[in-house]
């Protein structure tokens, strides 16, 4: 069990320094980019219950969506055939059932669509919120995995489909395989002509397309196993409203295929969903080992970022030995999962034990411990009971201050409180700033009230907020419906005020806190509930989301237009061997039995190759064959951007020490095309074929 720390003499900390989770670098930046997330939020909150709201939901939206692509995918096989010769056609045959197989087309890829959007809303979000440090970092890191699982599987997708998209898919996936030494040959060799492809291993991305969402499963679990009552799924009115958005936009505007995939084909005017294809831009612009750079950059940053950009942890709660009764409060309010009760020598079965490498330091335990029992370093309760019993005790009777506890996550976050507890923006306030409203005992404020206090007011966040569930612990604790629970019968309804604000709405929480000391209506004004109203705002939402995300899914695609002709030269040759004894000169004059061993190394001999267009050598290299003693195949893939019109193609190859002499030769006049790929192929048994 964890030991208290010892409790340092008490101060009203400055509500700046006052929060639940690690200061981060630049957070005057953060805060600037979360006031757009909740300006969104407070205004959707004011028509939509947060239960219809995706905004207030965006994780639980993504895993929907997820979902719904799983199952319209498994649909889809009904109708798909993943094979080469077949995948194309299987799916322009879906059009001739547009309410039923395109349907299920359409549907697999919006909603894979509007889950990337609100995944990466969502990390914006989290990143904004400042909620990727200290305890939080395993939620961080598998979400990244997950993000890099989801964009993934939908590359592979698009693969699938086999058309001019897919076509670029996979030449830009071979590129970047190609530094890698996994296999004997070049991946891209696949990818040239037409003949040269697999169809084994269009079955293998078909595997790996299929096989993604298990462990993707696996890493929803891990990202969510530290919060308390976490939120899977939507609701099912939400679940149907997304439902109903997909059916309609795949309807309006089915989704469609570019034309046939031909590899000799440069694809040009193309379309692009942006949420999974964007890297094609640098797979078209960039060299293989810049787009690795960039992979490593970014996945550093990326999976770092609770390192790179948290500061100093704060000290995680503690429970006071002795002072557990066992009643499992605590255990059940930790929104992080940091509590566990395990077996105690004392007097109760049961004792609270709280993990530090889980613990936020939040305070919401503390609001729960009846008995006391949990010290909160941040903020010790009877640390503060015993300060407000001493300043509410020392003021003159007829002028008592009221109380007002001030959320971290809160309109009065910036607020500036001095150390005797007055603020200069809460004039007749004693001011406590507090980690989290959940940190506020019930007892706290009866006892508050008890020594004079002619009220008692929280501050807490509304959307979004930081520690989950503790604005909602503390109103229903208020309410009596939740342990340990406000008893009214010693504190008057009108003598507490319970007030969520976001941090941008500091002049509504001083406008309200003023109207409560003056005895006025503290409850924000709002307007009578309209269905009418309400539909149309999830109305004008869904066609946001909707429009926003097809206006993605089918941009135009921005990379570079090749009005030239292609030549491209391949071949995987075996040369002769060719041996080399080392120089014994040196050893002539030493005894036979002194002498080294002779031996006699055995390499293969580089392939030579000339190319010449209309007489003028464009190319003429050595390639020095594979394998680590230089006994492999030398494997050759040259591309070379050339003028359309009629040309004279020489080739030239060899394959002995001789560098005057070429074994195979070959010259031809070729008619290039604009945008087309001639391709010349050479093997040692067939010769030259010019495609």
């Amino acid at each position: 069990m964890n030991r208290a720390q010892v409790p340092p003499p008490f101060s009203v900390p400055d509500v700046s320094g006052m929060r639940s989770e690690a200061a981060v670098r630049g957070e005057s930046f953060y805060k600037k980019m979360e006031h757009g997330f909740l300006a969104i939020n407070r205004w959707l909150g004011r028509f939509l219950p947060e239960d219809l709201n995706p905004i207030a939901q965006m994780g639980a939206v993504a895993n929907t969506n997820f979902v719904i692509s799983v199952i319209s995918g498994i649909l889809l096989l009904f109708w798909y055939s993943p094979s080469l010769s077949g995948a194309y056609s299987s799916l322009e045959s879906l059009a001739s059932s547009p309410y039923l197989a395109e349907l299920m087309r359409s549907l697999h890829r919006y909603s894979s669509d509007i889950c990337m959007l609100f995944v990466i809303l969502h990390g914006l979000q989290t990143v904004f919120a400042r909620k990727f440090g200290r305890s939080r970092w395993l939620a961080w890191v598998s979400g990244i995995i997950m993000l890099g699982m989801l964009w993934f599987d939908g590359w592979t997708g698009y693969w699938l489909v086999w058309d001019e998209r897919a076509s670029l898919v996979a030449k830009g996936t071979a590129k970047v395989i190609d530094l890698l030494p996994l296999f004997g040959d070049l991946f891209s060799r696949s990818f040239i002509t037409d003949d040269t492809l697999n169809s084994l291993l269009f079955f293998v991305v078909f595997f790996i397309h299929m096989l993604i969402p298990l462990p993707m499963a696996v890493f929803i679990w891990v990202h969510i196993m530290r919060l308390n009552q976490s939120r899977f799924f939507t609701n099912q009115k939400l679940t149907l409203a997304i439902l109903s958005v997909l059916v309609i936009m795949s309807l309006l505007y089915p989704a469609t295929s570019a034309g046939p995939a031909k590899m000799q084909e440069i694809p040009q005017d193309l379309t692009f969903d942006y949420f999974y294809l964007f890297p094609l831009y640098f797979t078209e612009n960039i060299s293989g080992g810049t787009i690795w750079m960039l992979m490593l950059l970014a996945t550093t940053l990326l999976i770092g970022f609770p390192w790179w950009f948290a500061r100093q942890s704060k000290a995680p709660s503690s429970v006071i030995p002795g002072r557990c009764n066992g009643c499992e409060v605590c255990f059940n309010d930790c929104p992080y999962n940091a509590i566990s009760m395990v077996p105690s020598d004392g007097k109760f079965p049961l004792v609270a034990q709280i993990h530090a490498d889980k613990c936020t330091s939040c305070g919401v335990c503390a609001g729960s411990c009846e008995s006391s029992g949990i010290f909160n370093p941040e903020l010790a309760v009877h640390e503060v009971r015993d300060w407000l019993k001493e300043a509410l005790g020392n003021a003159p009777e007829n002028e008592k201050p009221y109380v007002a506890f001030l959320c971290s996550n809160s309109a009065g976050a910036n607020l500036q409180v001095d150390s005797d507890g007055s603020c200069a923006k809460l004039p007749g306030y004693k001011v406590i700033p507090v980690p989290c409203a959940g940190w506020v005992h019930m007892r706290t404020i009866e006892r508050a009230i008890h020594w004079g206090a002619p009220g008692v007011l929280i501050s807490a966040c509304s959307t979004d907020p930081m520690c989950r569930h503790g604005n909602m612990i503390t109103a229903d604790r208020l309410q009596g419906t939740r342990e340990p629970a406000m008893r009214h019968s010693k504190v008057g309804q009108d003598q507490i005020t319970y007030l969520q604000h976001d941090r941008s709405q500091e002049r509504s929480l001083l406008a309200e806190a003023a109207a409560f000391r003056k005895g006025l209506q503290t409850e924000p004004a709002r307007l009578p509930a309209m269905r009418i109203r309400t539909f149309i705002v999830s109305i004008i939402l869904a066609g946001v989301i909707g429009l926003g995300t097809l206006g993605l899914s089918d941009l135009a695609f921005a990379g570079k237009s090749n009005p030239e002709a292609e030549l491209i030269i391949s071949f995987k040759h075996t040369s002769n061997m060719m041996e080399a004894t080392p120089d014994t000169s040196n050893q002539d004059d030493l005894l036979p039995h002194m002498r080294g061993a002779s031996s006699t190394s055995r390499s293969r001999v580089p392939v030579r190759m000339m190319v010449s267009v209309d007489n003028q050598v464009v190319i003429h290299s050595t390639y020095e064959p594979e394998g680590l003693f230089k006994d492999g195949s030398c494997i050759v893939l040259e591309k070379l951007q050339i003028e359309p019109g009629l040309h004279t193609i020489s080739i030239r190859i060899d394959d002995t020490q001789d560098e005057s002499n070429w074994n195979y030769t070959a010259v031809q006049e070729l008619q290039l095309k604009p945008a087309l790929r001639q391709v010349i192929l050479f093997d040692s048994y067939t010769g030259f074929k010019w495609y």
